[in-house]
Formats: C-alpha cells, structure tokens, sequence
C-alpha cells in the first residue's frame, strides 16, 4: 500500500504542491484575494466585535436565577453595585474638612459627567461602613450609566485627572467592567509587546541562523504572517454569530507564528536538500509536496482535533480561544500546501540569496554539516540507549522543576 494508506491516496499533497508549482500565478492570486477579503473581514472585528466579558455559555442556573432578579426587581438593578472607587489619603481623614472638599469635588464631576447611574457616598447618607477601619480611606459603590463598556472608559480617565490634581489623593477603581478593560488594555499590551515586539524579532533571528540567508529566513515569516491575515477574517466571520473574547487574538497571532514559521521550515528544507541532491526544480517541489507537506498535514489536523477539545468548556474565553487555534491551524496547513510551493517555483533557487556573511555557507556544505550533526547525535543516542533515557529524562524533570513553586491562585489563596 502506498505510503500514508487511504488519506494518503485521497489526499496526495505531492500532487497538489506539483499543480501550484505549475500555475504559480493563479495560487497567488487566490491567495491574494483571500487576504483581500480577510483584510476587510478583520475591520469589523478589530473594531468592537470582541468581548472582554467572560461568560458560561451552558445558561446555568447562576445566569437563569440573575435574569429573573433584574426582571423581577428592577429598583434592586438599578442599586447593583458594578464598580467601587476607592479615595485614600496617607496624611487627611475622613473628618478633615480638605478630605470631604476632594470628595465633593469628584463626586460633582462624576454626577455632572453622566457617567453615573447611581452612586453612595459617605458624606452623602453618612454610612459608617463606607469608611476604612484607620478613617484615611472611604469607598464609593457605584452603578455605571449608559454602556458600561464605554462609559468605564471615561470614568477611569475623569479619576486620574482627579488624582493627578495632587494634594496627597489616591484614587483607585475595580469593578466588573474595570476588570474588562484592564484586560482588554492587557491583551493588546501583550500582543504588541509579546507576539510582534518580541516574537518577530526573535523568529527571523532563528531562522536567520538555521538558513544562513534572509529571503530563506524571511519566507517563513511572511507565510506565517498571511495565515494570521486569513485567519483573522475568518473569526471576523465566526465572531458575527458568536460571542468571542479579545484574547482570541492573542491566541490566533501566537499559534500563527508557531504553526507558520515550523511548517514553512520543513517544507523548505526538505526542498533545498532535493535541490542539493541534484534534483530539478519542479521534481524537488514535488517531492517536498509529497513528504514534507504530508508530515504537515498529518500534524496539522492532529493539532486541530486536539483544539477541538478545548470547544467542550463551557466558557466564552476557553472557546474564543479554540476557534483561534483551530482557524489558524487550518489556514497554516493550506498555505504550507498550497502557496508555499507556488513561491518556491517563481524564486527558485534564490531562496538562498542575501546569504549572511559568516552563516551563509554553501547550501550543499550547510546539508553536509547538518548530516553529521544529527548523524553524530542519533548515532551516540543508539550507542546508549539507557543513558540517553535516564539523561534526557533528568533535563527534562530539571526544567520543569519550577511548577513546583508555582503560584496559580488556588481558591485557598
């Protein structure tokens, strides 16, 4: 039987890599039109189709038994709590009179700038409980107006214009839609820090030095970069009749980069080893098709499936993250079988121009030298099985050895 059984005569990936070798042209024009849409897709998500909430998406009786109280008492949703602002100062107490001066002031400001639905305040009803035990803090249970999604937005600047007025002030907010926010501002910290400022840089340096060339250090990237494109469309489509969280994105760029860059790099150095050994163009292409890509797809859909499972908790957060995963999974493994091989036919053997001085040896001597790398490796792993076992064994225990004193926030915390 052929090598792959049933999917692999079904699905012969060196057959589709050799077609888009040969109409280069309308590979990437398809792509090109992909990308296109997507671009377009990604406006509407990158413009508010995303949620910071996170929500049970089974209806359990905690939501159902909510919903009945704000219908059944509407006065009791209007005195609900969202948001506490906290007003402290290290050397003024609730009985000095600059104290109650600096709360009447924000307190004006918040009920003027109708950002407030309903609020309580201890120089208003002369509650006790709203003053810490040491007097020099008192809290402001409030209830956002309008959107709350919008409306903590103007809310959190209106109190850091108060604070930074001076006098000694602390003012400090938390809340449901404080925590949103935060972590909407955290995930595109982190996706601008993290995955482009730190990511990027970090993927090209590494492929710089496995390729000793920029173009061929450079394809990965771009591949991985047009499967996040894709990608991202495509949750822009799911995101209209489905609720999904922002950390999809975050999730979707990461898995892209991985998936783009580790694929993109088989196919291609299964594809410079044909082209080392004296094989032609379109026959390296192919036979790069036909096992490289194979392993690809192989991997791909087990990586899919398994993403597939995070789809089974019933939260917003863990399936907004599924969806990211499972679509850039997808988009990754088609680009490293479909426009990979186009790319490879228009530039040919320049994949390895812009050699890097020092790393830019010979593509034939960089083969060679990597043969007897790994040859040498494997061979002495054979020589001692035991040993290899026990050693890489203790390396691995000795790595995650920090899982010991990991703090994760256990509900005993």
């Amino acid at each position: 039987m052929e090598p792959g059984g049933i999917v692999g005569r079904v699905v012969s990936t060196g057959a589709i890599a050799a077609a888009c070798a040969r109409h280069p042209w309308r590979t990437l024009g398809a792509w090109a039109l992909a990308i296109a849409l997507a671009v377009g897709a990604s406006g509407a998500l990158l413009g508010g189709a995303l949620t910071t909430e996170a929500r049970g998406t089974n209806d359990p009786e905690s939501l159902r038994a909510e919903r009945l109280m704000e219908k059944g008492f509407p006065r009791l949703r209007h005195d609900m709590t969202t948001e506490v602002v906290v007003i402290r100062s290290e050397t003024l107490t609730v009985d000095d009179p600059a104290f109650r001066a600096r709360f009447m002031q924000l307190w004006e400001r918040g009920r003027k700038s109708g950002l407030i639905e309903h609020a309580r305040g201890y120089f208003i009803d002369r509650d006790p409980s709203l003053v810490s035990q040491d007097r020099h803090a008192t809290l402001v249970p409030l209830r956002l107006a309008g959107d709350p999604k919008e409306t903590v937005k103007g809310l959190i600047e209106l109190l850091r214009e108060v604070e930074h007025a001076g006098g000694g002030f602390q003012v400090a907010m938390t809340g449901n839609f404080t925590t949103d926010h935060d972590f909407n501002e955290l995930s595109q910290h982190d996706l601008k820090e993290g995955e482009l400022q730190i990511g990027l840089p970090a993927a090209l340096l590494v492929l710089v030095l496995v390729f000793g060339s920029l173009v061929s250090a450079f394809l990965p990237l771009v591949l991985a970069l047009v499967s996040i494109v894709v990608a991202l469309g495509l949750t822009a489509i799911v995101a209209q009749g489905f609720e999904l969280s922002v950390f999809v994105v975050n999730m979707l760029t990461g898995m892209g980069l991985a998936l783009g860059i580790d694929y993109s790099l088989f196919v291609l150095s299964r594809y410079r080893e044909e082209r080392t050994a004296g094989a032609e163009q379109p026959d390296a292409i192919a036979t790069a098709g036909a096992t490289a890509s194979r392993a690809v797809l192989f991997s791909g859909s087990a990586y899919v499936v398994a993403m597939f499972g995070l789809l089974l908790v019933p939260s917003t957060i863990m399936r907004s993250l599924a969806v990211g995963a499972i679509l850039v999974g997808i988009v990754s493994v088609l680009a490293a079988l479909t426009l990979l091989p186009a790319v490879l036919s228009l530039f040919g053997d320049r994949v390895n121009a812009l050699r890097v001085p020092l790393l830019g040896r010979s593509v034939a001597k960089q083969s060679a030298d990597e043969a007897r790398f790994w040859g040498a490796i494997v061979r002495g792993v054979m020589r001692r099985p035991a040993l290899s076992l026990v050693a890489a064994t203790a390396l691995l225990l000795a790595a995650a050895s920090p899982l010991l004193t990991m703090n994760i926030g256990s509900a005993q915390n």
